[in-house]
């Protein structure tokens, strides 16, 4: 079961790298809706705060999931790729509403913050 976790974690890890990738590239062709930096720390601050306290909240739900013996596993280790890879859209979403690519990349980086939680999910297997 922890293999699977980890391909469907690393699997997740990729496709939220491809999806900020697209929104990277596309913010360079469109208007961006909140100019300033002020304004930009404001937008990275919510979604980076929003990232980060999702991170116990969902390896508590997961644990649950784990242990719960009528849970089929395909669910668990699909909601696991799926809550690695959500981090993504925040850092996407702040990235086409500021055009700041660093503070994207920093919430993108909570993907792999993301992945590696999923120690604490405790499979018995």
């Amino acid at each position: 079961m922890r293999r699977d976790l980890l391909f469907s974690g690393i699997l997740g890890l990729l496709i939220g790298a491809g999806m900020y990738a697209g929104a990277s590239a596309l913010s360079a062709h469109i208007p961006i809706l909140l100019p300033g930096l002020i304004l930009g720390a404001i937008v990275f601050a919510f979604f980076f705060v929003l990232a980060l306290i999702e991170v116990p909240m969902m390896v508590f739900g997961l644990r649950q999931m784990a242990r719960s013996p009528s849970m089929p596993r395909r669910l668990l280790v699909a909601a696991f790729g799926f809550y690695v890879a959500f981090a993504s859209v925040y850092a996407s979403a702040c990235v086409l509403l500021t055009g700041q690519i660093a503070f994207g990349l920093v919430i993108a980086a909570m993907c792999v913050v993301r992945l590696v939680s999923g120690i604490w999910i405790g499979v018995n297997e």
